[in-house]
């Protein structure tokens, strides 16, 4: 790659930094002890609030619905996988399932060069003109597949003397089992390698905006996230799993997962300049996760759901040269070999946990996925046996019996439902688990365990501990923009607000609206009459032994169950 001459660099006209998970719960602390100066300036200076999120408040959800201003009915992205209506299949999702929609398209229409990285969500990368795109979870942790192009593979990997690593894999990290005490030691190992990979992504996040600058630039810093799943117990007296030993080992690394967050900041204010406006977006907040409700033992229990019973079996599974030298750690090695790393080879796979190919669907009324409840409907599902009269009937029927559910401790568990065809607006709505639901302050979330001892198990040595929440992070300096809080703000006003502090028009299709007193100047937003881009049918970007390499890596993290 050679270095832009500064006299060809394009002007930076709008910086997003997003900020996975961030919390003002962290963040005040923090900035009222005088740490993350960076952040601290932005808030100070610009306008901020709190951003509510998507319902649920999930990973891709919820940076889709930022990216496009429209809610998952429109957009049609509910989780990290997705109903395949017609099947009980809930294939991984990428951006071809609302590609068109999001901010990099409409302002690369517009003329605008682009540079994103490590943007959630956008695998596959898609090519900029006069820009680049570095794609985000979920994809294959390969950096050749993750960028646009090899030139931009190969300057990243010139950055940082190794191929860029799009994250961490969480398969060694098994988020979910609850062992008889904690390995503090595996949180050492785990910590080194986030921060590791952050800051790679740090230096390749500079060196891209002094080298190859944009009109748009889009980042995404996942530490906070992973380090507030991983080690929120740690810091967190009123967690189970809190102990001293734990706390001092570890208490700090979610406020140094900030820390470097709050240096990205002032990496891209500095590469941007005064004239910029950069924001500050998080995706959801973060709060303790307490334990897991085991929803299709539940459903079992009531009578919604009929399984066949039989014991596991071996079978055979596809993987690949390639495949097998990376378990053995010569990915080095899969490499050189090239095509020939693709062949086919099959191995021996005994299917290590129930799911739903055990269910007997002539039975079974009702299933959770997608961390909701799908009614198995006659002429929907493929052996759907409850008929369209009677589709209302079983969710009064879920409703009324999950609301008589008590926690551990006693209290009602279920905060609220929603239906996912009456909550969710648009063509893709009908995509949605048919009930959505919530326990216990998002503090208890449902998990696919069928042999559970209970229905509600209390995580305490767990590795993940912590989990997400409505309230996240917005807040925007700059050129014109006013300083003050913000009220009421929704994820999906992230985009129609910046596009407006730009003074580019909103695409009439948006549903989010435009934050009055953003500006200073009062300055009205306007408008643009469009049709909205629409979506080319469903598919896959990802080959079955990627796929299952990302689903494995996505339950380390504890989104998959």
């Amino acid at each position: 790659m050679v270095p832009i001459a500064a006299s060809e660099a394009a002007v930076t006209r709008l910086a997003i930094v997003g900020i996975d998970g961030a919390t003002y719960q962290i963040i005040r602390p923090l900035v009222a002890a005088g740490e993350l100066p960076h952040i601290a300036r932005v808030l100070r200076q610009g306008a901020w609030g709190v951003l509510e999120s998507e319902t649920p408040p999930i990973t891709p959800p919820a940076w889709v619905s930022m990216m496009t201003g429209v809610n998952p009915g429109r957009h049609g992205i509910f989780h990290f996988i997705r109903r395949q209506l017609g099947s009980y299949q809930t294939p991984l999702n990428d951006a071809s399932h609302f590609a068109g929609k999001d901010i990099h398209a409409v302002l690369g229409r517009r003329g605008w060069s682009v540079g994103s990285l490590a943007v959630p969500m956008t695998y596959p990368p898609q090519p900029q003109p006069g820009g680049y795109q570095v794609a985000g979870i979920p994809c294959p942790l390969d950096a050749r597949l993750v960028s646009d192009s090899p030139e931009t593979a190969a300057a990243m990997e010139r950055v940082i003397g190794r191929p860029y690593r799009p994250d961490v894999d969480y398969a060694a990290y098994d988020g979910d089992h609850e062992p008889a005490a904690d390995d503090l030691d595996q949180y050492q190992r785990l910590r080194e390698e986030l921060f590791a990979v952050e800051r790679e992504r740090l230096e390749v996040a500079k060196a891209l905006l002094r080298e190859r600058p944009t009109d748009f630039y889009f980042t995404v810093v996942s530490i906070t996230d992973r380090c507030q799943h991983y080690f929120w117990k740690f810091q967190d007296r009123g967690h189970a799993g809190w102990t001293e030993e734990g706390a001092r080992r570890y208490a700090e690394v979610i406020g140094d997962a900030y820390r470097l967050a709050d240096e990205f900041v002032g990496a891209v204010r500095e590469a941007v300049g005064e004239d910029c406006p950069v924001a500050l977006v998080s995706d959801h907040g973060f709060g303790p996760q307490h334990g897991d409700f085991h929803a299709n033992r539940w459903l079992e229990e009531q009578g919604f759901l009929v399984r066949r019973r039989h014991a596991p079996c071996w079978t055979l599974a596809r993987t690949s040269v390639g495949a097998v030298l990376g378990k053995l750690g010569l990915a080095g090695l899969a490499r050189l070999l090239g095509p020939l790393a693709r062949i086919p080879l099959w191995r021996p796979w005994r299917k290590p946990r129930p799911d739903l190919d055990d269910v007997d669907w002539s039975r079974t009324q009702a299933y959770q996925a997608l961390h909701g409840l799908c009614v198995n409907l006659e002429g929907r599902e493929p052996l759907g046996c409850v008929p369209p009269a009677g589709f209302h009937a079983v969710l009064d029927a879920l409703e009324a019996r999950l609301g008589e559910l008590r926690l551990p401790d006693g209290s009602a568990a279920l905060d609220f439902c929603v239906r996912g065809g009456d909550f969710y607006r648009g063509p893709r709505a009908a995509e949605a688990p048919d009930l959505q639901y919530q326990m216990g302050g998002i503090a208890w979330l449902p998990k696919d365990d069928w042999d559970a001892a209970a229905l509600f198990t209390p995580r305490r040595h767990a590795a993940i501990s912590g989990t997400h929440r409505f309230d996240g992070v917005f807040a925007v300096s700059g050129p014109g923009v006013a300083s003050r809080e913000l009220d009421g703000m929704h994820i999906r006003d992230t985009t129609p607000t910046l596009l407006s502090v730009v003074d580019e028009p909103v695409p009439s299709w948006m549903e989010g609206r435009v934050l009055d007193g953003v500006l200073r100047s009062g300055r009205d937003p306007t408008f643009v009459e469009e049709d909205e881009p629409g979506v080319q049918a469903a598919s896959t970007s990802y080959s079955d032994e990627q796929a299952a390499a990302i689903e494995e890596s996505l339950r380390g993290l504890g989104y998959l169950q």
